[in-house]
């Protein structure tokens, strides 16, 4: 049997274990070929080796791995092998200092200081999964094989006749029994602003840079002292931010007040920034949690799936209110803790559950400490002058001060790791189609995705320690709330500002869209995507809404038990699809995964290579 495995980053390289270790299982095929075909080898494009070390994890090394454990609930065979941190303190420096990486000082460096709770470079992370893909050799019996291909995928066609299918690239055409997908974020068709600001770079000879991978941002030709825009203030703002300044030679040093200090290396631009929110992502918590400690549901409990199992069962306000009292019940439990001794804390956290506004307005707790998701979302509402660097130095301080109470007793960062820990919750309602497609699209994918994405999915502390330096030092200028971007036909430059400050206007030569690409499957420029849509072995995932308008999620259309991929609601045995592009039918897709909680992607990589041992 062949198989063809698009897609050579975690999930990719998941997929092939489990085929590995099925087979070595069963012995089901006589032989079986197994096939990784990426541009980028193993790691894909975001985990490459030789990318800048500058460029860091988002989990701590001890939360994410790509070995199996004794809590994943699935069929096929449990082989334990360490996380990234374990495998760190054991194998890792004799498997770098054997092989010509790029940054080899630099990983032996990293690995004699890191600590669990910090955070690894994207390129350490990528040694990793080099070390897993050459562990997986050893795993192979007699029959099987595993080969990388280091092309593009373009396209994958069907033998006619048969149940086959062809995988081309460039140099090509490998046959396959079936082809599992695991593609992560690509290009998009330009949106018609897009397409002015780029005429407008064209016209003028000044810098657009388009919605891509951080590690892939053309810096290096930004002069030094000259201004650059930034438009978002999300995680691919931080990446860029490290890389022009770190990057660049320049140094954080602890001040007397034990917050950091820049020391600038003279040459770093001026950095010009925001985003309609006005603030950046709110920093991840020092971590207190031990391996596969997880919050429990306290509202979206068992019970209340078993009561609640058919479609459109959720109202959509319902659903974000219970999902607030979620994420209330731990914040006031550690409030409690810490600032209200005298306060039952068992009484009011079971009264909670019973009545949660109720609760808290009946008890001492003054009105100043209620958790307030408007304040949190819109701190511009409640905070003048952002604009300013030392308001802003301020209300980020107070973020780093809460990160560092940690996530196990800080009443706020502890609150955010709700939003992580009960994220199977989350994907349950979206996969389980509770909600009504009209609430589906306004509660879940609007209210909650950009809540959880403010709140949940923000940079390590360290990282806003670093900015409030920066900051401080003048190096980075934020605008405030509600960005604007337009160009100047008169200078040839492009223009910002901050809404609220029409006055205060910014110019650069150098424009970067600090995100990445939003995944609109119909819109990408993926040669792969673009010929299985144009082929109709795909579709876009689309939903009815109320007034009979079909709403498209920007998924590619799956059957969620499976993976298979779906057109006019057929499954196709053979072709397989997951993660990233199925985000929308799927739910939070980017995660690597994690040990010790019955990750999702361990889950869906051994159901689909059940699908094929089964199908054969």
């Amino acid at each position: 049997m062949n198989s063809v495995l698009i897609g050579a980053g975690p999930r990719g390289l998941v997929a092939a274990e489990r085929l590995i270790e099925h087979q070595n299982a069963t012995k089901k095929f006589k032989q079986l070929n197994i096939k990784l075909v990426d541009p980028f080898g193993i790691g894909g494009r975001v985990w490459q080796t030789n990318q800048s070390h500058e460029l860091i994890m988002n989990t701590n090394p001890n939360y994410v791995t790509v070995f199996t454990d004794d809590k994943v609930q699935i069929d096929g065979p449990i082989v334990a092998g360490p996380n990234l941190f374990q495998w760190l303190q054991t194998e890792a420096i004799d498997y770098i200092e054997q092989r010509n990486f790029t940054m080899k000082a630099q990983f032996l460096a990293e690995i004699e200081a890191l600590k669990p709770t910090e955070y690894a470079s994207r390129g350490l992370f990528g040694v990793y999964l080099n070390w897993f893909y050459d562990y997986l050799q050893t795993r192979l019996t007699e029959g099987t094989t595993l080969e990388v291909v280091e092309e593009e995928a373009l396209s994958v066609t069907p033998v006619v006749g048969t149940d086959q299918y062809v995988v081309k690239t460039s140099n090509y055409a490998l046959t396959a029994d079936n082809v599992v997908m695991a593609l992560g974020h690509f290009e998009n068709k330009p949106t018609p602003e897009q397409v002015t600001l780029r005429r407008f770079a064209l016209d003028h000879d000044v810098t657009y840079v388009y919605p891509m991978q951080p590690q892939e941002y053309a810096l290096k030709e930004l002069p030094a002292g000259k201004p650059m825009i930034i438009r978002g203030l999300g995680l691919s703002f931080i990446d860029a931010m490290a890389m022009l300044t770190i990057g660049r030679g320049g140094k954080f040093t602890r001040d007397v007040d034990g917050y950091l200090r820049y020391e600038p290396s003279g040459k770093e631009p001026k950095i010009i920034a925001g985003s309609r929110i006005g603030v950046p992502l709110r920093s991840k918590g020092t971590n207190q949690k031990t391996d596969g400690e997880l919050v429990p549901s306290r509202f979206f409990t068992t019970d209340w799936f078993n009561q609640h199992d058919g479609e459109g069962q959720l109202d959509g306000a319902t659903f974000v209110q219970m999902m607030h009292h979620e994420v209330e019940y731990v914040y006031y439990e550690h409030l409690l803790a810490e600032k209200y001794p005298d306060i039952d804390a068992t009484a009011f956290l079971h009264d909670f559950v019973q009545n949660p506004e109720e609760t808290v307005a009946k008890s001492a707790i003054d009105s100043a400490d209620y958790y307030n998701w408007d304040r949190l979302m819109h701190p511009a509402n409640y905070i003048s002058d952002l604009d300013k660097s030392d308001v802003m130095a301020d209300f980020l301080k107070y973020d780093i001060d809460e990160a560092k109470k940690g996530t196990k007793t800080g009443p706020l960062t502890s609150s955010f790791e709700v939003f992580r820990d009960t994220r199977d919750v989350y994907r349950r309602i979206a996969t389980q189609n509770l909600l009504s497609p009209d609430d589906y699209r306004r509660d879940f994918l609007g209210t909650f995705n950009y809540q959880n994405s403010h709140l949940a999915v923000g940079p390590p502390e360290i990282r806003i320690e670093q900015l409030r330096a920066l900051i401080t030092a003048g190096v980075v200028q934020l605008l405030g709330p509600q960005m604007v971007v337009d160009t100047d036909e008169e200078t040839g430059k492009f223009v910002t500002w901050s809404a609220t400050l029409p006055d205060q206007k910014h110019e650069s030569t150098y424009l970067l869209e600090g995100r990445l690409p939003s995944i609109k499957v119909s819109e990408s420029q993926n040669p792969l995507i673009q010929q299985m849509l144009r082929d109709e072995l795909a579709q876009p995932h689309e939903m009815k809404l109320a007034n009979g308008e079909s709403f498209r999620t920007g998924a590619m259309d799956v059957d969620v038990q499976t993976e298979q991929l779906l057109v006019n609601g057929q499954a196709n045995q053979h072709l397989f699809f997951w993660g990233v592009p199925t985000e929308g039918k799927h739910w939070f897709t980017t995660a690597s995964p994690r040990p010790y909680t019955n990750d999702v992607t361990f889950r869906l990589g051994d159901g689909i290579v059940d699908q094929i041992f089964e199908t054969k």
